[in-house]
């Protein structure tokens, strides 16, 4: 489904250069559950927001689906990101002035959705993470775990194929932390792919498989 061969990712300055990524390679079966640790700083959002189309290798190959994304144009790529890819982050980006309903939708007006399909699917998505009840109420009436509830119902409502998560339970107590690993083990369990990035290692290990991060690069668990 996803693959890196030899992927680098350079920032260059006037007299610094940098390597977030250094000659990465791997391979992310459909239907998988992916955590990548290591410490701040070490890469793994980069590795993210390449996997997810957000920015592209210096060097190296990337299959995204089977498709080598160096033949794609920008607005390839913005077109298969926004078909393709949900996003959950660490402070649920949620939008204050709208309300649960409306922030789950905004993942789909870009996507030029009809508004009845789009009150359908936000409904489900909302259901999905129990909460359908809190639909009409505004983020900053919401706990910290049902906002990010929320953030996993509008990565979830435009039906992706993969939903990369940058430390989900970062700002969640061990309670909400553990429902949100729970609702996320419940969707890869339904077949869509994820790829999340953690320091817990009590949340990294209900993945299927983890990899480690150092200075850009993999390396062993006993290395970090």
């Amino acid at each position: 489904m996803f693959k890196l061969e030899h992927v680098s990712k350079i920032y260059r300055s006037a007299e610094v250069e940098t390597a977030a990524v250094d000659d990465l390679s791997l391979e992310v079966r459909p239907g998988e559950f992916l955590a990548v640790m290591g410490p701040s700083g070490c890469g793994k959002s980069t590795l993210l927001n390449i996997l997810g189309l957000i920015d592209t290798p210096t060097s190296g190959a990337y299959w995204f689906m089977g498709e080598d994304i160096a033949r794609c144009t920008e607005e390839d790529l913005t077109l298969r990101r926004r078909a393709g890819v949900g996003f959950v982050f660490q402070n649920f980006n949620l939008i204050d002035d709208l309300n649960v309903a409306e922030n789950v939708e905004v993942a789909l007006i870009y996507r030029r959705v009809s508004g009845p399909e789009r009150r359908r699917r936000v409904i489900a998505a909302l259901e999905k993470v129990d909460l359908a009840h809190r639909s009409k109420h505004m983020p900053k009436q919401l706990s910290g775990g049902q906002q990010q509830r929320v953030a996993v119902a509008r990565a979830l409502v435009s039906e992706p194929k993969v939903i990369l998560a940058d430390e989900p339970t970062g700002n969640l107590d061990t309670a909400n932390g553990d429902a949100v690993m729970e609702m996320l083990s419940g969707i890869t369990m339904a077949g869509t792919t994820i790829i999340m990035v953690t320091h817990s290692e009590i949340h990294a290990s209900r993945a299927d498989r983890v990899v480690h991060m150092l200075d850009g690069r993999f390396v062993d668990a006993a290395e970090v």
